[in-house]
């Protein structure tokens, strides 16, 4: 759509208006006895012309009212800077996140909850979720519809793949996910309460993969707390070591409490460029208004320089 970047110079063009007032005014002549002869005669094309060139000029200071308040097309398919990372979640939901977490909650549930909050504090961050249990599902891939996002957390159960628990698998599966992204900031934020028992890709080498793909991961494991009387089989060296080998940071999370105080430390620490659409190329017209501007002066000066030289005023 058409626009202005200044819309504000196109006052200038009242300053035709002074113009266009003195080029009316009629020259002071003299007083006949007897003038009717003459004013039966028609006034002549020189004369006409004459009358007309001020015009010329009024034109030419709206034109350049308009090209010094730049008009232009705005144009969808540029992008821009906007603040945002790219975030894969990969979501363990193995039996053993079945087990008793908080009074009333299990680990799953839990876990739900707090992911879903994370998600709807997202503004610009593309969000991507995989889930694995002995093997990796992705269910989206980095997007900006938290609302689809916050109905496929809400319904996830276990049981949706072969049990097991494959840190590798789900690792890999959500590095896949951003190996395509442009953003300056990628990162995978794994959550699970168990040790790798699969036999698929290895945890090791899938952290090998993010460091090549400069991805961050941040581990996070569930322990439940002593009182609950429920044993944590978390392999907390492994997960240490994948958030060290890629730049990241290993969390322990005992409470929902923690694990939101987790998700909301992780969603601080990442804030960098990615990119966004934004109407941000345009079409210029300004210069073709300056150059009917120059075109206009141009014409009355030659006019006034040739054919009407001695045209009277």
């Amino acid at each position: 759509m058409m626009e202005f970047a200044q819309p504000l110079a196109l006052s200038l063009a009242a300053l035709a208006l002074p113009v266009a007032l003195l080029a009316r005014r009629k020259p002071r002549g003299y007083t006949l006895a007897a003038s009717g002869p003459l004013t039966a005669v028609g006034p002549t094309l020189r004369l006409r012309l004459a009358r007309a060139t001020p015009l010329l000029r009024v034109l030419a200071i709206v034109m350049l009212a308009v090209a010094a308040a730049g008009p232009r097309e705005g144009r969808a398919d540029s992008v821009v800077p906007g603040e945002g990372v790219d975030i894969a979640l990969a979501f363990d939901i193995s039996s053993s996140m079945e087990q008793r977490f908080a009074p009333g909650k299990s680990r799953l549930e839990a876990s739900k909850d707090v992911i879903r909050e994370f998600i709807r504090t997202r503004e610009n961050d593309r969000v991507g979720l995989v889930v694995f249990q002995q093997d990796a599902l992705a269910l989206s891939p980095p997007s900006l519809d938290y609302e689809a996002l916050d109905r496929m957390v809400a319904d996830l159960n276990s049981g949706l793949l072969p049990d097991g628990t494959g840190i590798g698998v789900g690792l890999a599966a959500a590095l896949n996910m951003l190996q395509d992204s442009t953003a300056a900031s990628r990162i995978v934020i794994l959550l699970t309460d168990g040790e790798h028992n699969a036999t698929s890709i290895s945890p090791e080498k899938a952290a090998e993969l993010a460091v090549s793909l400069k991805v961050r991961v941040y581990t996070i494991g569930m322990v439940s707390p002593a009182a609950l009387g429920v044993n944590s089989d978390v392999d907390e060296e492994l997960l240490t070591a994948i958030a060290d080998r890629t730049n990241g940071k290993y969390f322990q999370a005992d409470s929902p409490q923690a694990l939101q105080a987790i998700y909301d430390e992780i969603g601080a620490l990442e804030r960098s460029k990615v990119t966004r659409e934004s109407f941000e190329s345009y079409t210029e017209f300004a210069p073709w208004f300056a150059a009917a501007a120059a075109l206009l002066l141009a014409a009355e000066l030659v006019l006034r320089g040739t054919f009407l030289r001695r045209a009277p005023a």
